[in-house]
């Protein structure tokens, strides 16, 4: 039964996804393809738009796919297979580290963490810089054209020939810089990029 296999396929993301957020983008983008065959394109469309809404990537995710594939009942199989899990570690988890929060282990243990997670949000990168910054169409190609900018030649027409988006490239450097140097909200930085991007875009 397909509330079964959702409520399962997300639970194994609520019960394997170490690290969360961002660290766990490739396990859900494999949990995902057996009920719908979605691109990489789209799994960074659905990443992008669940950084703007409340709540956790994996249960924005696990919310989408289940509507997608059993309409509500299957939104919320998934969602609470997502969630189950996460609850019942956390709860046992918590209470473990405040007994043996001294313990050597323990802190050895957060310290081997923490760069593994960095290793988590590197192969999320891997799976989104692909569609981020060399999917299909150009930021601003529509733009210059309804602008009457000469797209064959130039420096414009340089940047639409290139093998990857020069503007979604800037974009992402900006964003780095605005939040890690300057600290930012992401919030407000995601709409104004989203703002430009639907200006670019048009």
């Amino acid at each position: 039964m397909i509330y079964i296999k959702l409520f399962l396929s997300f639970a194994k993301v609520g019960l394997l996804g170490f690290g969360g957020g961002l660290a766990i983008v490739r396990l859900i983008f494999d949990s995902i393809q057996p009920f719908m065959d979605m691109s990489r394109e789209t799994f960074a469309n659905i990443v992008a738009i669940s950084q703007i809404t409340p709540g956790p990537l994996a249960v924005n995710t696990a919310t989408y796919v289940g509507y997608v594939a059993a309409g509500v009942l299957g939104s919320a199989c998934a969602t609470l297979g997502v969630i189950l899990p996460e609850f019942i570690i956390v709860s046992i988890v918590a209470r473990m580290i405040q007994k043996f929060k001294d313990s050597k282990f323990v802190q050895g243990a957060m310290t081997g963490i923490r760069p593994a997670v960095m290793g988590l949000i590197g192969a999320a990168v891997v799976t989104l810089i692909g569609p981020s910054i060399a999917g299909e169409g150009r930021l601003g190609a529509g733009l210059f054209a309804k602008l009457g900018t000469d797209l064959s030649q130039g420096i414009i027409a340089q940047m639409m020939n290139c093998p990857v988006d020069v503007i979604a490239i800037i974009i992402t450097a900006v964003t780095v810089l605005a939040v890690a140097k300057f600290k930012k909200s992401p919030f407000i930085i995601l709409i104004i990029m989203g703002c430009l991007g639907a200006i670019l875009g048009a």
